[in-house]
């Protein structure tokens, strides 16, 4: 699997024949977060043989609007280095919780600086043992890495363009948060949506009885079921730019050439555009 054509999913099974092979240029990433806990001191109990830990908001600056920032490049390159990934390897990521929330959202982080070649293990951690694959409490020893971080703002949608975008009507929007957020109330501020899009809850994207994302074909009917014509540009966004960015995954992985994350999400767009501009 090139770098050229990374599959944005890989299975648990095509990893661990990966792995049994000792394939030298596989970085594997376990990606949780815990907004109220360490979660590498979870990674140092149980995790994937070879894998390593990277924090993804290291050395981030939250704000009020970005309350899930972003790092610079430099901050991202560092703490990617820092978990032994090269510029050559294919990364793997994973996490320990339900769905891809995490690793959606770090396989996003990795493409946007840069990283073309990254996939997400599908089901993450539970789908993993539940198919019988060994986890260990072994802490491999690596070297730095030599990634080099170089912004890609093609993964990226800005306030300014979503503004201009409610003129030109260029990209589709879909929501991933659930219905009692997407649906505006009188009296919840945080209720609504940004004008014509479309409500796609980040469950519907997943089998609920095997936890891993549906079929390709599935996701299609999602989306088209939902108004979505993935041959044309889709931009996702949630409240702060984290469950959205596995909409961004998934219609990738449907064929659509051009899929982009607005980051700010509904926080950000509440707290800047006018009222009238919230549906």
């Amino acid at each position: 699997m090139s770098s050229q054509n990374a599959n944005p999913i890989v299975s648990t099974s095509w990893l661990n024949t990966e792995l049994n092979e000792k394939k030298n240029d596989l970085a594997v990433i376990d990606a949780t977060w815990f907004p109220d806990k360490d979660a590498s001191e979870d990674f140092a109990k149980e995790h994937i043989s070879t894998a390593t830990y990277m924090d993804m908001f290291k050395g981030v600056e939250n704000t009020p609007l970005y309350p899930r920032n972003i790092p610079d490049a430099a901050t991202f390159q560092t703490n990617a280095r820092g978990s032994a990934v090269n510029n050559s390897d294919h990364v793997i990521v994973y996490e320990d919780i339900f769905g891809n929330f995490m690793a959606g959202r770090a396989w996003w982080m990795f493409k946007l600086f840069g990283h073309e070649n990254v996939s997400v293990m599908d089901g993450g951690l539970a789908k993993w043992k539940g198919d019988g694959f060994e986890t260990t409490t072994a802490l491999a020893k690596k070297k730095e890495g030599d990634l080099t971080a170089k912004f890609n703002p093609k993964w990226i949608v800005k306030f300014e363009e979503m503004v201009e975008n409610l003129t030109s009507r260029k990209a589709q929007v879909c929501d991933s948060r659930g219905p009692a957020m997407y649906n505006k109330k009188p009296d919840d501020q945080n209720s609504g949506h940004y004008p014509g899009a479309v409500n796609i809850p980040y469950p519907s994207l997943f089998n609920s009885e095997t936890k891993a994302l549906k079929t390709v074909d599935e996701l299609k009917k999602v989306y088209s079921d939902a108004g979505i014509d993935l041959s044309k540009p889709v931009i996702g966004m949630c409240i702060g730019g984290m469950s959205s960015c596995t909409l961004v995954l998934t219609a990738h992985l449907c064929g659509c050439p051009d899929v982009a994350l607005y980051h700010g999400g509904f926080m950000e767009w509440k707290g800047r555009a006018d009222p009238s501009q919230i549906e």
